[in-house]
């Protein structure tokens, strides 16, 4: 195989050439008009209005965490098995970790597994839906409600993604995406927090531009001179990355489709077998592999890139204080691999190489 194969490769349609020239000279390149469009694009797109672009998926997650009443002393529940990006607002807003064990076949939260570690302190359940595919929501959902815990999707995986038939973004009290360069839809750096209720979307809007609400009505037409009750960050997307977005949502489905055809192809090359309700979006194919260090050194021979894309948090010093025997995460994480799964991999080049 002469050409190589990357891991992670940038969609960019040409549409984005002349959008972002006439947004950098309209005279207005902070948060505007073209954070609303791509807001209201996400919408329609997932089927949920309160949509909150943002500056990146870590922002959107640190606000989420916020709008659940996450503070200081709370156990929150969470995986090892994901971006940092998850756990350090966690550590920043104080809260302490409680590492879930997860599936040892698909390196997402074992719900089995989850009752065992809710008491009184806890306060909510970060689910990750791990490299393109799905966790268990329906059973995790059903455990939360019975504790009265509030569900923190990271979707930074799954744009586009559906569990049983609905848009991932319209299952909890929260879901954030990643607009980051090499995800499915990228706004350069970007993300989006998803509410499932006004009052959570209203505070979201503040909590993301220093503790003030743009849009809403205020009092005095300079809005500074209004009062700040609430401390929230420099967090907002500008119209610069929003344009980028804007460009690339009408090619969504399109881009996001082949992700899904070429992980089910994997599926059917390797006769895996996955839940048929389920329509993951394969942000990257991640299986399990012996020996791993010599199939990575083969594919690298072949052109082929592969990665072990996110190191389980656990074994950063920041991290220490909530360590925990976790056999679940350990089997995955010594055998879970990545390989080249979106827009520009052909079925070729899997039948090739999956082999």
């Amino acid at each position: 195989m002469n050409k190589r194969i990357p891991l992670f490769s940038v969609y960019m349609p040409k549409a984005v050439d002349r959008a972002i020239l006439r947004t950098l000279h309209s005279g207005y390149i902070a948060e505007g008009e073209k954070v609303k469009e791509l807001s209201r694009a996400i919408s329609q797109y997932i089927g949920n209005p309160y949509v909150v672009p943002v500056s990146s998926c870590t922002m959107a997650l640190t606000i989420a965490y916020q709008c659940a009443g996450i503070g200081r002393g709370d156990e929150v529940i969470s995986t090892p098995l994901t971006c940092i990006a998850t756990n350090i607002p966690l550590l920043q807003l104080g809260a302490t970790i409680v590492w879930a064990d997860c599936e040892p076949n698909t390196g997402m939260i074992d719900p089995k597994k989850l009752s065992l570690l809710i008491s009184k302190k806890t306060k909510a359940i970060v689910v990750l839906h791990k490299d393109g595919d799905l966790a268990r929501m329906n059973e995790i959902l059903a455990i939360a409600k019975r504790h009265k815990l509030k569900i923190i999707e990271d979707a930074a995986h799954v744009f586009g993604a559906k569990y049983r038939g609905k848009m991932i973004g319209t299952l909890s009290d929260f879901a954030c995406f990643s607009f980051q360069a090499i995800k499915h839809i990228t706004t350069g750096d970007g993300g989006a927090l998803v509410c499932k209720t006004k009052a959570d979307y209203l505070k979201a809007c503040k909590l993301k531009w220093f503790g003030i609400d743009k849009e809403a009505a205020h009092k005095n037409k300079n809005i500074w001179m209004d009062d700040i009750e609430l401390a929230g960050y420099k967090g907002n997307m500008n119209d610069i990355s929003a344009t980028v977005g804007l460009a690339q949502m009408p090619f969504a489905k399109k881009i996001i489709e082949k992700y899904h055809s070429n992980g089910i192809f994997y599926d059917t090359l390797l006769g895996i077998k996955r839940d048929e309700r389920n329509y993951p979006v394969f942000w990257t194919y991640t299986l399990l592999v012996e020996k791993r260090d010599k199939v990575m050194k083969a594919l690298e021979r072949a052109g082929i890139a592969s990665a072990i894309v996110h190191p389980r948090n656990d074994r950063y010093t920041v991290f220490k204080k909530f360590k925990r025997s976790l056999p679940g995460v350990d089997y995955y994480s010594a055998r879970e691999l990545s390989l080249p799964c979106g827009w520009w991999v052909k079925k070729e080049d899997i039948k090739q190489y999956a082999r």
